[in-house]
């Protein structure tokens, strides 16, 4: 058995173009020397013009019979078919140094092929192996003569490779980049002037709108709370009362049952000793009362028609002077305290201001005093008064009450009550004045009406409404600066 020499793939090609097929058989071996080389066999074209596109070509191309006796066996090397590339229409270009500069693409012709498929989406594919190539020179100097027209997708890769070198081709430079005119003058004054006014009349509009939303906005309200209103007027009168000084039949030293201190005592009862000349003189009261180991000097003069009469001030009472137990008596007065008859109605003279309460209570006949604010009341019947104009009047009126340490002065201070008004009290900023009466910004609705009221300050800042308004609507926080509008809810 001889020795076969495998030989390259270009060898084989010269051999096999030297030696010509007969027919579709297997051409006879050339011999070199020592070593048989058998030609290679030509590959079978399968006919495509009925074949659909996309369906494999080796599926449909005839296997070589490689059970023909004119091949023999164990000699040369069987190739089973290949399937066919697809090639496409659209190759990449050369880009070369001569066609970067000048701007233009050059791109190699397509290899013809010797049947192609009917063309998809734009793309020719071949329906068979490709016919023999030329060689790589002429297949170069076709691509560089021979310029054709690009499809889009090879367009946008040959302008990508520009950018990556460096050059970006007309089409894809930015505005910055390409040359453009100068506008004159007039119109950039004009663009500019333009846009100021522009920025002027939007800001114009931004503060109407903010005025007109600060106009119409909901003001700062409250709502009246009930309120329970009285008068209290201070007051400081002189006492006048029924009462009896207590004397001793000659001097000598004092004992006093209570130890000088203002005691309640009962009718025939001894409130003290007096011892003169080794002997003892019991003094005893003649009723029973509020005794007090004291006198002050005016027990013969303080009366009613020195009070009462005329319209000045009221005097001062005088203070008490107090007897000293277990010391000798005053030789001149010889006297140890005084008496106040109980049961009695003191009687209290003072001024007092007139409201119109006030005025309707002294009318009537009756009005009500406290000792202290927020106390007790008590109503005092009314003897006479006299008015001093519209606002003033001195009034006598019988107190109520006669506790003991009212008789320890002829002065007393406590306080005149009307009769209690139920109404609404808001704060004193609610309320303002217009053409001399007290009125309020109530909100009705939407809107806001001045009301006109009636009624007073009170404590604490606050203002009580006797009238004028109704329960349930608020009214203006600030009323001062405040007018008569439609205002937005929500």
């Amino acid at each position: 058995m001889g020795r076969h020499d495998v030989k390259s793939t270009k060898q084989t090609r010269e051999k096999t173009e030297r030696v010509p097929a007969e027919g579709k058989g297997i051409a006879a071996p050339a011999s070199t020397g020592d070593a048989v080389t058998w030609p290679r066999r030509p590959r079978r074209r399968p006919d495509l013009s009925g074949a659909a596109p996309g369906k494999s070509m080796a599926s449909e191309a005839p296997a070589q019979d490689v059970s023909d006796g004119s091949a023999p066996s164990g000699r040369g090397k069987l190739k089973w078919p290949i399937r066919p590339r697809s090639q496409r229409s659209v190759r990449l270009p050369d880009l070369h140094e001569s066609g970067a500069a000048s701007g233009q693409i050059s791109r190699r012709p397509s290899r013809p092929a010797e049947t192609e498929a009917p063309e998809r989406g734009g793309v020719s594919w071949p329906a068979g192996r490709r016919a023999e190539e030329p060689p790589r020179s002429a297949r170069a100097d076709a691509g560089k003569t021979v310029p054709q027209p690009l499809s889009p997708l090879g367009t946008k890769r040959a302008e990508e490779k520009l950018a990556a070198a460096g050059n970006v081709p007309p089409s894809r430079r930015m505005p910055e980049d390409q040359p453009h005119a100068k506008e004159p003058w007039p119109v950039r004054f004009l663009r500019v002037v333009l846009a100021t006014g522009i920025c002027a009349l939007a800001a114009g509009f931004y503060f109407l709108w903010a005025r007109q939303s600060a106009e119409e906005a909901m003001p700062p309200l409250f709502t009246p709370q009930p309120y329970f209103y009285e008068e209290e007027q201070p007051v400081h009168a002189l006492l006048l009362w029924h009462e009896k000084v207590l004397t001793a039949p000659s001097g000598g030293t004092v004992q006093l049952a209570y130890g000088g201190k203002a005691a309640a005592v009962a009718d025939d009862e001894v409130v003290a000793t007096v011892l003169t000349r080794g002997r003892t003189i019991a003094i005893r009261t003649p009723a029973r009362g509020y005794f007090l180991p004291a006198i002050d000097g005016a027990e013969d003069h303080w009366d009613y028609p020195t009070l009462w009469l005329g319209s000045g001030l009221l005097p001062k009472a005088p203070e008490l002077r107090w007897v000293e137990d277990l010391k000798p008596l005053d030789t001149a007065v010889r006297a140890v305290g005084k008496l106040i008859y109980l049961p009695q109605e003191p009687r209290a003279i003072f001024y007092l201001d007139l409201t119109d309460r006030l005025r309707a209570g002294l009318e009537r006949g009756s009005i009500s005093i406290r000792r202290e604010s927020k106390g007790p009341k008590w109503t005092a019947r009314v003897r006479v008064y006299v008015k001093y104009g519209d606002e003033r009047a001195k009034v006598a009126l019988d107190m109520p009450y006669f506790p003991m340490d009212m008789a320890l002065s002829r002065e007393v201070d406590f306080l005149v009550c009307s009769d209690e008004d139920a109404g609404l009290v808001v704060p004193d900023s609610a309320v303002t004045i217009r053409h001399g009466t007290y009125g309020v910004f109530e909100l009705v609705g939407d809107r806001l009406v001045f009301r006109s009221v009636t009624g007073k300050p009170i404590e604490d800042g606050r203002f009580f409404i006797a009238s004028g308004l109704s329960a349930g609507n608020p009214v203006i926080l600030e009323a001062a600066n405040a007018e008569e509008k439609r205002v937005r809810l929500w």
